[in-house]
């Protein structure tokens, strides 16, 4: 059988089989960089198929690959480090190299079958990317935990991914039957994008445009689990993400502590806690430990040792859960919103388009029993 997968997941092999041959996790610096003055060393490694588990041990100078079902080990195959580089060197290749959307390593297939690697992608029934044994010079003993896994090869990818529900529903008061919908949503400003254009011209009306809810309830829920004020500071952040014309998050979170659209502060010394920033940071690093918009999001992070990066020149380093802080810094200087595919009719702007491929339909104005409503959609992606 054939393997195919897209980046992500080819990139989630290659991190497993990147680190057996390095036998070293390294700690990341703010700037994604090394620290080699904090590393992890890479005992084992385990991989969950449909019904059975592969553990791949680092022994002496080589690494032993059991099958593991029932409680029973046995041994697959054996090999070197240096054998384990070359497939790493050949999954990295491949990646950096194919153009297709989801595509095979035809020079590793014959490796898959011999280990029985069925997928390259962890167990969706997993918390984590990929399991770890490691010596934690920390506690100065082996610890097995899970990481997340997050990929730079090739294209930029998403750290909290967009769908119908991501729409954050905002109503604009005060606004009369004398405007004419369709005459608004087909006036654009040239030097200035669609959304952006819609967002300021009903700022420059003096409309008061106020979150009303988000269509996914899951999302409300997860949002609210992770911070009470999480849903208003992100639809906050939306808003100013058009009214600004400005994507990147960190200048976001500085804007709306200038601006304090909640009422956070009292006085102008209040914003020394910097509350915008803090809870936009713990919104991002639970995106990053697997906090989805439509599965129920419990927050748990039992043996949950921090995000592991696969950076775009193939290098990889980590950051470990007891320098959460830095990862969350980290984040906020490195992502930005993007704007997902409108499903907006080019033809007849401010309808949906029936046959769009991508049904998330946010970005003009309606209405809707005799009321206003825009929306604005959330997906997130590094720079």
């Amino acid at each position: 059988m054939e393997i195919r997968g897209n980046i992500g997941e080819w990139s989630e092999l290659y991190v497993l089989i990147k680190l057996l041959s390095d036998g070293i996790l390294y700690q990341s610096d703010i700037n994604l960089s090394r620290n080699i003055n904090n590393t992890y060393k890479v005992i084992k490694a385990f991989k969950d198929e449909a019904n059975y588990s592969l553990e791949f041990d680092r022994v002496d100078n080589h690494l032993k690959v059991y099958y593991i079902i029932n409680g029973k080990n046995t041994l697959l195959k054996e090999y070197t480090f240096d054998d384990f580089n070359e497939i790493s060197k050949q999954i990295l290749n491949s990646i950096k190299t194919k153009s297709e959307r989801t595509f095979s390593i035809p020079n590793i297939q014959q490796f898959l079958s011999d280990n029985c690697i069925l997928t390259t992608k962890a167990s969706s029934h997993s918390k984590a990317d990929i399991r770890l044994r490691i010596y934690d010079h920390r506690l100065a003993s082996e610890t097995e935990l899970g990481f997340s896994i997050k990929s730079l090869l090739g294209k930029k990818s998403t750290l909290f991914n967009t769908g119908q529900g991501n729409n954050f529903i905002y109503e604009v008061k005060s606004l009369t039957d004398s405007i004419n919908i369709k005459e608004f949503n087909e006036s654009t400003i040239i030097d200035k994008p669609k959304i952006v254009s819609r967002i300021n011209k009903l700022n420059e009306l003096g409309l008061k445009i106020s979150f009303h809810g988000i269509q996914s309830r899951q999302l409300q829920k997860n949002l609210k689990m992770i911070d009470g004020d999480l849903p208003e500071v992100i639809a906050s952040s939306l808003y100013y993400r058009y009214l600004k014309n400005e994507s990147s998050l960190v200048k976001i979170a500085d804007l709306l502590e200038k601006e304090d659209p909640l009422g956070f502060y009292e006085t102008d010394d209040d914003n020394k806690q910097r509350m915008y920033v803090y809870k936009l940071k713990k919104f991002l690093a639970e995106s990053a430990m697997g906090m989805t918009s439509e599965n129920i999001w419990l927050g748990e992070y039992d043996s949950f040792g921090g995000v592991i990066v696969a950076k775009n020149d193939g290098d990889i380093v980590c950051f470990h859960i007891y320098d959460f802080n830095l990862f969350r810094n980290y984040l906020l200087n490195n992502t930005k919103f993007e704007q997902a595919s409108t499903g907006e009719d080019k033809l007849h702007p401010g309808q949906e388009e029936p046959t769009a491929k991508k049904k998330y339909y946010f970005g003009w104005l309606y209405k809707e029993n005799n009321r206003y409503f825009i929306k604005l959609n959330l997906q997130i992606r590094f720079n």
